[in-house]
């Protein structure tokens, strides 16, 4: 009976000892996926480069890193993405400050002046918010961290039922707007209310707005084009304050080569965006054009009075970021000419030697 109590004993361990070990081996294997919180549908560029960036993690992290990615506002909003990453719902998110007043006005920094390159704007944009120390701070203070950069391409004005090429075209009408164009398109007459992207559509199909300050990426994204008639080729400043950021906490849990990691990912993924937007604004807007789904947008030319009124007011209304940076008891002169000069740095190496993809 001994003996065979044993054999039993023995056999038990023979057949159990693989099940643990492929355990412990699964266990070991598992990736880590990222808790991403993206306001954005599923399509479009910005979603491409975000499903790049988790193909690209898992890759170099030996499967060890990956994302998990929530979309179209699931789990955090436009609104609400600062807050939840500085809180932990996310462990990283699509952020765009200006709807988290007074969280990151250092960041907001990068919108004061009406400058449309991509690359030389994104590449200035990661520098400043890695090494500038009040940036650094802002951060640090919110329990965040910068990753990489978006960026909306220049601004144009996407409208309801009628084309706007003039300041004449605008008086009366109301109009999506945030930043710099509130002053702008204000001075000609118009109305401008506060929305979210992904409110657009609903607000344009209910007629609440008339149209809204856009981009030609978002008008095809969030299917614009289907409640939407007319795009005005403003060509004005893009938005800079508006990328992807960590949960600071979360990276410091990551193991100092998961670290490098991301911080390399960062700003490749920033060059990468750059190259993205570059490319797809003139094939978007050819598709806006020739017509998607039996929808098309007929692109319409402001004047030259209007569009010069509009980026001079747009481009006074600096003092208002002076003013909101002072409370915050920053040296605004300081960052300003900070972000400036890197823009300076840019452009040069963009004349010197061209566009990344292209050298």
């Amino acid at each position: 009976m001994r003996k065979l109590f044993h054999s039993v004993l023995a056999l038990s361990c023979v057949v159990f000892l693989p099940a643990i070990s492929v355990s412990i081996s699964d266990a070991e294997a598992a990736t880590r996926e990222l808790r991403f919180g993206e306001f954005g549908p599923n399509r479009g560029t910005r979603a491409g480069a975000l499903k790049w960036l988790d193909q690209e993690l898992r890759k170099r992290s030996n499967n060890e890193l990956g994302l998990d990615i929530t979309w179209g506002g699931a789990l955090l909003g436009a609104k609400t993405a600062a807050q939840g990453l500085t809180d932990g719902v996310a462990d990283m998110a699509s952020i765009v400050p200006v709807y988290a007043p007074g969280t990151l006005v250092a960041y907001e920094a990068v919108d004061t002046i009406q400058f449309g390159d991509e690359w030389v704007g994104m590449m200035a944009t990661y520098e400043f918010m890695t090494t500038n120390p009040t940036a650094l701070a802002e951060q640090k203070k919110a329990n965040i961290r910068y990753f990489g950069n978006y960026t909306t391409g220049p601004t144009q004005l996407l409208t309801k039922d009628a084309p706007v090429t003039s300041g004449a075209d605008l008086d009366g009408k109301t109009i999506r707007a945030t930043g710099a164009f509130v002053p702008a398109l204000q001075a000609q007459g118009a109305s401008t209310v506060s929305v979210s992207q992904p409110k657009v559509y609903e607000a344009m199909s209910n007629g609440s707005v008339d149209g809204s300050t856009t981009y030609f990426y978002v008008v095809k994204a969030y299917k614009q084009y289907e409640v939407a008639k007319y795009i005005t080729e403003l060509n004005m400043g893009q938005v800079l304050a508006f990328g992807v950021a960590m949960n600071a906490s979360t990276y410091d849990s990551l193991s100092a080569d998961h670290q490098k990691l991301m911080d390399e990912l960062g700003l490749e993924f920033t060059n990468y965006m750059a190259e993205q937007m570059f490319r797809s604004r003139t094939d978007v807007k050819k598709e806006l054009q020739d017509g998607i789904d039996g929808h098309k947008i007929t692109v319409v030319q402001p004047s030259a009075d209007m569009r010069d009124a509009m980026v001079k007011i747009a481009d006074a209304d600096v003092t208002r970021w002076i003013e909101k940076a002072g409370k915050k008891g920053m040296n605004a002169d300081d960052v300003l000419a900070n972000y400036k000069d890197l823009i300076a740095k840019y452009s040069k190496e963009r004349d010197d030697k061209g566009y990344p993809w292209a050298r």
